[in-house]
């Protein structure tokens, strides 16, 4: 059990550490520069465009889920015959 509480601070230690790096590099906007502005706003308006495009597939998929195997399925079954 002790081995587990160790493995598991020593684990959150590790991504606490990776993670640490990736928001330090965060500029504040009104500390950049001209072109890394337009740099952002440009990735900001991608950013945008992917998130709707999301959710316009979302709502296609949510009316009609995709059948595989429609066209492996035959037609309506007939009723049985009754037998004179």
């Amino acid at each position: 059990m002790r081995r587990l509480i160790i493995a598991t601070a020593l684990l959150t230690a590790f991504i606490a550490a990776l993670a640490a790096p990736a928001s330090a590099q965060r500029k504040p906007y009104g500390a950049m520069s001209d072109e890394e502005k337009a740099n952002y706003k440009m990735n900001e308006a991608v950013d945008k465009q992917y998130q709707n495009a999301i959710q316009r597939t979302r709502k296609d998929t949510a009316e009609a889920p995709p059948d595989p195997w429609a066209n492996m399925r035959g037609g309506p079954a007939e009723p049985p015959k009754k037998k004179n």
